[in-house]
């Protein structure tokens, strides 16, 4: 692996020499390259620190090559380097720097690469809608660019066009059959409408990635794919042995040890869960993973540390618009979930629904109306979470609250009931809070 993280880097050095001392050619379309151009942009791949040192000098060094040169490639790749820090870091500004150099870019040389780097920082950066306006500009204007239709089926699934995603995967997957990057996008897709097909499908999209060369990150994505759709089984087991595989594959892959400790929580092991979480936070300090930490740190007693974690989210909230942006659904659920400031609460839940219209953000927006005794809008809005049918008990628990407010006791008592029978340990302190209602609902 390290062999393979040596030559990751070499080609990103490579590639910048490339573009600071050639154009590339025009090609005619080519099935192969658009199947690497597919597999190359589907996955987030953030770089472990030793590669991050070489991100950072070819970052300094075309930053000081911009000063005296006005080429769109310079530009490109500048962006390009500035997701990839991004990504690998969590540093906000990077993406509004890679923002700022991908529009000269374009500005300099509307191609389709530029317009679908810009289009990747914007889906990066929670803004679906100008993602789904870039790919759609480029598949329009040329249907051989697959990676331009791959990135629209992206921006229609947060945007919750769950026909229009999986019209766009549908296409991909006759054009590049046996691609793991849509598979993954079909597995995805196969989990949220309830087809039990959605575990096979990730086994297949890892398989076949690993076949196309993925690794690092990359792959290790899969496996994490993999956990994710076992633990919402309530699979518990596979899902550690899932996350235990990717971070075999990428030591450092805040993910999968976020994706580990949560797993680790459900089977009892809290001390483990800690231990990874508080890896997961020392790469990436999201929302979600302080929560998380918190949480756990609280059911062990240790309320200081508890309340360290928490306090940190409150930092995060206060600061730019583009991190409220980026966390809107983690800060929402954050705040409702430990009843802190549910007006500001329910505020951050109706932008998140307003921009990001998926069944997660109106499954937020429902929990949010819940907790400030909104019982109508509510149900309203986690009827149209769960429209799809998606197996998550996340989802039937907050239905299953909202129904008994109502008066709905059996509807009530039968959400609750399929959340804990879909995953008895969906989440460590609200699990036990669905059995709680669910007893004295008898």
């Amino acid at each position: 692996m390290t062999r393979m993280r040596t030559i990751a880097v070499a080609a990103l050095v490579v590639a910048a020499a490339s573009y600071a001392f050639a154009r590339p050619a025009p090609s005619s379309p080519n099935p192969l390259a658009a199947e690497a151009r597919v597999s190359s942009s589907a996955i987030a791949e953030p770089v472990g620190r030793a590669e991050r040192a070489e991100v950072e000098r070819l970052i300094r060094a075309f930053e000081a090559r911009i000063r005296d040169h006005t080429d769109p490639i310079d530009y490109k790749f500048l962006g390009r380097l500035y997701l990839d820090r991004a990504r690998s870091t969590g540093d906000i500004a990077s993406y509004t720097s890679a923002e700022a150099a991908l529009t000269k870019a374009v500005e300099l040389s509307p191609d389709a690469e530029a317009l679908l780097l810009l289009g990747s920082v914007r889906y990066a950066s929670h803004d679906f809608a100008g993602a789904l306006d870039l790919a759609r500009r480029v598949f329009d204007r040329d249907h051989s660019e697959l990676a331009a239709l791959l990135l629209a089926g992206d921006a229609e699934l947060e945007l919750g066009r769950y026909t229009e995603a999986q019209e766009a995967y549908a296409v991909l997957s006759k054009k590049l059959p046996g691609t793991g990057a849509v598979e993954a996008r079909l597995a995805r897709l196969a989990f949220l409408v309830g087809d039990v097909d959605a575990t096979d499908l990730a086994k297949r999209a890892g398989d076949d990635a690993e076949k196309q060369g993925a690794f690092g990150p990359g792959l290790a994505w899969y496996a994490h794919l993999r956990a994710q759709i076992a633990f919402d089984s309530g699979d518990y087991p596979a899902a550690v042995a899932q996350e235990h595989a990717a971070l075999e594959i990428a030591p450092e892959y805040h993910v999968a040890h976020a994706g580990l400790a949560r797993a680790l929580a459900a089977v009892g092991d809290v001390t483990g869960a800690i231990t990874e979480y508080e890896r997961a936070i020392a790469a990436v300090p999201l929302p979600e993973y302080l929560a998380a930490l918190g949480d756990l740190r609280a059911l062990q007693g240790d309320l200081a540390g508890s309340e360290q974690a928490y306090a940190t989210i409150g930092v995060i909230a206060k600061l730019s618009s583009l991190e409220r942006r980026l966390y809107d659904r983690q800060l929402a659920l954050f705040y409702v979930d430990h009843d802190r400031d549910l007006t500001a609460a329910l505020e951050i839940a109706r932008a998140a629904e307003l921009s990001r219209p998926d069944i997660y953000s109106e499954d937020t927006l429902a929990w949010a109306l819940y907790k400030n005794g909104q019982l109508g809008e509510a149900r309203a809005a986690s009827d149209q979470a769960r429209k799809l049918g998606t197996p998550d008990a996340r989802l039937l628990y907050h239905a299953g609250l909202i129904s008994l407010a109502l008066g709905d006791r059996d509807r009530g008592r039968n959400e609750l009931w399929a959340a804990l029978a879909r995953s008895p340990m969906f989440d460590p302190i609200q699990a036990d809070r669905a059995r709680a209602a669910l007893e004295a609902s008898r």
